[in-house]
């Protein structure tokens, strides 16, 4: 009688929950582009600017690199570090309509 080999332990795969879509990288990119070009144009380098509005270096690299999205109350720091207006950071609306997902 041939014995039965037992059989090799089952893995369990863990479910991570859903995390809500992010905004397009795209979005993310131009908004990163646009914070780049209005610090670049007033002479500040990231260090400069970061340490002015209290904000991490790497962390603002980040968001100009389009690979961190920041909140509306970073926006507004970063405003106020750049002198310009939050609105400055986001494209026309005609292209904000591009860039935004389908719903």
């Amino acid at each position: 009688m041939a014995t039965k080999s037992p059989s090799p332990p089952t893995k369990r795969v863990r479910k991570t929950p859903q995390r809500p879509k992010a905004p397009p990288l795209t979005l993310m990119q131009r908004v990163g582009q646009q914070i780049r070009a209005i610090r670049k144009a007033r002479g500040l380098g990231q260090d400069t600017l970061a340490y002015g509005i209290g904000l991490d270096r790497a962390h603002l690299g980040l968001i100009e690199n389009g690979k961190r999205a920041p909140t509306v109350p970073t926006l507004v720091r970063i405003a106020a570090g750049l002198d310009c207006e939050v609105g400055e950071f986001f494209p026309p609306i005609a292209e904000l309509r591009r860039l935004l997902p389908e719903t």
